[in-house]
C-alpha cells in the first residue's frame, strides 16, 4: 500500500469506474523503469488493473500507446489498453500479475531449472506466434515495418558497448582496428539476416508470468522490424537469469523446431551460426547499457549485473570463435578484455 497515488487523470478515473472501481480501492507501487516510468497496481475486490505513468507524453509513450493497440488487434501477448490521457501522460491496461519471469525462475541469486524448464517453453510458444504475425502485421502498421533494426542501429550498439564498457569501464583508450572492424562486419552480417517483428528488449524483466502459467510482454514501446534470432538471442542470454548452457542449447532447439521460417531457411549448425551472431550483438548492447546506468546514471542495482554479463558474452566469443577464424585478432582481444 502507498500513502499518496498519483494524481489521476478525468479520463482514466472515468474508466476504472466504467470497470466498477471505487474510492476504495487499493494503490500500491508495481514497479518502476529507468525511464521514469512507473507502474501503479489498482485493487479492489477480484478487480485489477495498473496504470501507467509518464513523465511526459514523449516518443516512447506513444510508441506504447499506438503499438499497444495494434498488438491488441492481433491478439498478441500484451496487455489490454483500457484509456489513454496525453495530457497526463497515462495508460491505464490490464494487470498481467506481480511475477515476472526474473522472479519466478530465479531465487536468492540461483537459477530454478525446474521452473525454467516449465516456463520457457511457454515464452518460446509465444513468441513464435509474434514472429509468425510479422508478414500480416507489417501490412498493417508499414511504419513500425520501415522502423529497421539495420545496420546503423546495429553499430550504434557495438560502439554504445566500446564507448562504456571498453574504454570507461576497462580505461581501453585505444580500441585496435581489427576490433572496430569486427564490429562493423558483425552488424553487416546481422543486418543480412531476415526480418521480422522484433520486441526488442526481449528479457526476464520484460516477461510476464500469469496465474495460469500463460506468458504476457510488456515494455515493447522499441518494437520494429529485425532480425528473428534478436529476441531469442536477449531470452537465452539474458544475464539476469543466466541460463545453463545446456539449457540455452534445449531452448533454442525448441524455437528452432517451432519456427517453420527458421527450420525452412537454415539447417540447425547455420541457424546457431545466426544466434551466435544477434547473441554477440545483444550481450554487447546489454554491457553497454549496465556500464552507462550504473557508471553516468548511477542507478547502483545495474552494477551487479556486469560480472554475469561478462560471463555470458565471453562465452558466446568462444563459441563463435571456430566459427570466424579470421577474426581471431579481434576475439581473442574481446575475450581478455572481459577476464
Amino acid at each position: 500500500m502507498i500513502q499518496e497515488r498519483p494524481q489521476i487523470a478525468p479520463k482514466i478515473l472515468r474508466s476504472l469506474e466504467s470497470k466498477g472501481f471505487t474510492a476504495k480501492a487499493a494503490w500500491s507501487l508495481a514497479g518502476s523503469a529507468g525511464s521514469g516510468r512507473q507502474y501503479y497496481r489498482i485493487t479492489e475486490g477480484e478487480k485489477t488493473a495498473i496504470l501507467q505513468t509518464n513523465a511526459s507524453a514523449n516518443e516512447d509513450f506513444e510508441h506504447f500507446v499506438s503499438y499497444g493497440k495494434s498488438f491488441n488487434d492481433f491478439s498478441l501477448p500484451t496487455p489490454e489498453i483500457w484509456a489513454v490521457d496525453d495530457a497526463f501522460a497515462q495508460i491505464l491496461m490490464q494487470d498481467m500479475g506481480e511475477h515476472t519471469l526474473l522472479s519466478v525462475v530465479v531465487k536468492d541469486g540461483q537459477t530454478l531449472a525446474g521452473s525454467a524448464r516449465v516456463l520457457y517453453p511457454a515464452v518460446i510458444d509465444a513468441l513464435v506466434r509474434w514472429q509468425e504475425s510479422s508478414p500480416k502485421f507489417f501490412l498493417c502498421r508499414a511504419d513500425i515495418a520501415a522502423r529497421r533494426f539495420d545496420y546503423s542501429a546495429l553499430k550504434w550498439e557495438t560502439d554504445y558497448f566500446r564507448t562504456n564498457y571498453l574504454q570507461k569501464k576497462r580505461g581501453i583508450a585505444e580500441i585496435p582496428q581489427a576490433v572496430e572492424n569486427f564490429f562493423s562486419t558483425l552488424a553487416c552480417m546481422v543486418d543480412t539476416h531476415p526480418k521480422v517483428l522484433m520486441h526488442r528488449d526481449f528479457q526476464s524483466q520484460n516477461i510476464m508470468v500469469c496465474n495460469n502459467s500463460e506468458v504476457g510482454f510488456v515494455d515493447f514501446q522499441g518494437a520494429r522490424r529485425g532480425t528473428m534470432f534478436y529476441d531469442i538471442a536477449s531470452l537465452l542470454w539474458d544475464p539476469y537469469v543466466s541460463l545453463p548452457e545446456a539449457m540455452v542449447e534445449d531452448f533454442f532447439e525448441d524455437w528452432y523446431r517451432g519456427y517453420t521460417l527458421c527450420h525452412e531457411s537454415f539447417d540447425k549448425d547455420e541457424a546457431w551460426t545466426l544466434f551466435l551472431q544477434a547473441s554477440l550483438q545483444r550481450l554487447m548492447q546489454a554491457m553497454g547499457a549496465f556500464c552507462f546506468l550504473s557508471m553516468e546514471k548511477k542507478i547502483a542495482s545495474f552494477e551487479q549485473y556486469i560480472e554475469p554479463g561478462k560471463k555470458r558474452l565471453l562465452r558466446v566469443l568462444e563459441l563463435y570463435e571456430p566459427l570466424s577464424p579470421s577474426r581471431h585478432e579481434a576475439i581473442t582481444f574481446l575475450k581478455n578484455s572481459l577476464l
